[in-house]
């Protein structure tokens, strides 16, 4: 929540801030449609529509759409008569959730829809063999770092990975940081993806 006595320029800074979050942030009208959704909101949308395989190939910003399913939860929430409904919508055979939350209005303004996406890959998918592409991004990582982008690949948070690796969760961060710099990506939604085409 904003402050008040913000300045206009702190709005800015705060939607940045939201575009770094590792999770995908989406709001929707009470109509339905995308008032603001940052780069992993767009990707999860994007594998929503298209599949992993075709939504790795596109501008996921570009090409952005709101999912039919969440478009229907959205309708279906509305029409429920609870002071904060929520609703949680899943297709976890390619590991995608949102959560739904409609927030009624503040003063005169109209209700709007607050979604949290998250898309990890299915933990069945642990043993499915690297590509040559896969296995060339990982030669540009050190070893340490290889075994946490191989742990994003699997759909592990944070925290799983350094309890299974005996880390702290400040190294992990750490690693995960030097990882998206070394393979020029802005998140682990794109890591995971670019380690299993």
């Amino acid at each position: 929540m904003l402050h008040p006595h913000a300045q206009p320029p702190l709005l800015d800074h705060v939607l940045a801030m939201l575009e770094d979050v590792p999770v995908g942030l989406l709001l929707l009208d009470a109509g339905g449609r995308p008032l603001w959704f940052n780069g992993e909101a767009a990707r999860a949308c994007a594998v929503w529509n298209h599949g992993e395989r075709h939504a790795a190939a596109l501008r996921a910003r570009n090409s952005f759409r709101v999912p039919e399913a969440l478009t229907e939860a959205c309708r279906e929430l509305a029409a429920e008569q609870s002071p904060a409904p929520t609703k949680v919508v899943s297709d976890n055979t390619r590991g995608l959730h949102a959560r739904i939350k409609l927030h009624p209005a503040p003063g005169a303004a109209a209700p709007a829809f607050h979604i949290q996406l998250d898309y990890r890959r299915p933990r069945g998918d642990r043993d499915r063999q690297l590509s040559p592409g896969a296995v060339a991004l990982l030669a540009r990582l050190t070893e340490r770092e290889r075994e946490v982008a191989m742990r994003v690949r699997e759909g592990l948070r944070t925290a799983e990975i350094a309890a299974e690796l005996r880390r702290s969760p400040l190294t992990i961060k750490t690693q995960l940081a030097a990882i998206f710099a070394k393979l020029s990506v802005r998140g682990r939604t794109r890591v995971a993806a670019l380690l299993n085409r």
